[in-house]
């Protein structure tokens, strides 16, 4: 058991220091930039002038919400091969809110930005809710009991996000806001079940950006 979390811990540095920041970071921002043209191109959008102290709410507001029905999309079918990767860790931890394959990262974050550009708001509103949210993922992942008192209807918090973790129906989806888990019907506070993707997921970097496109999983449909 201490070997497994041994290799986990090693492979979650690489993927803070590394691959999440750097390669998927690169593909993420090549892919959000490449579709922002391409609706630039076919779409007349509106442009938002309201000043960045409003505009940055209610983009992390937008931002969510489209994260929220992501991060669901991704639960599904064939995407699930690529988002299980985050899920396979048997300790949850602040450490292990990096662990996303790059394909997953690139999705995400792409269709995060294309529905922000698209409803006005400016590239560099864009990315500057990037560093927000994944400093509140990172929060969020934290081994704490923490569930933000009455705020934990608004928004997510470690205890909150640790039922998504748990093996079982898909609950919790929200990155931020969790009153968006209200809305749709996938609040649920945590059960104390074991953490994992509930997938045969080697643990070595090779095997996490391989095993999507070699081995069939569960196709989870949440």
């Amino acid at each position: 058991m201490k070997e497994v979390l041994r290799k986990q811990r090693w492979l979650d540095v690489t993927y803070w220091v590394f691959l999440t920041p750097v390669v998927s970071g690169l593909l993420t921002r090549l892919s959000t930039l490449g579709g922002i043209a391409l609706l630039a191109s076919v779409v007349d959008r509106p442009t938002l002038s309201l000043g960045f102290w409003f505009e940055l709410p209610l983009a992390l507001l937008l931002a969510d919400l489209a994260g929220y029905w992501s991060h669901r999309m991704r639960h599904c079918g064939f995407l699930w091969r690529f988002h299980a990767i985050h899920h396979s860790p048997t300790e949850l931890d602040a450490l292990a809110a990096a662990r996303m394959h790059p394909v997953d990262d690139m999705i995400d974050n792409t269709l995060v930005g294309m529905v922000l550009f698209i409803t006005g708001f400016s590239a560099e509103m864009i990315f500057a809710t990037g560093p927000i949210l994944f400093l509140h993922i990172a929060l969020i992942h934290a081994d704490v009991t923490w569930k933000f008192g009455p705020l934990r209807k608004v928004l997510v918090s470690p205890v909150h996000h640790r039922a998504h973790h748990e093996v079982g129906p898909g609950k919790n989806f929200a990155g931020m806001f969790s009153f968006l888990d209200t809305l749709f019907g996938t609040y649920e506070e945590p059960t104390g079940a074991p953490h994992g993707s509930g997938e045969a997921i080697p643990e070595s970097l090779l095997a996490h950006l391989t095993w999507p496109f070699h081995e069939r999983s569960r196709d989870e449909r949440y």
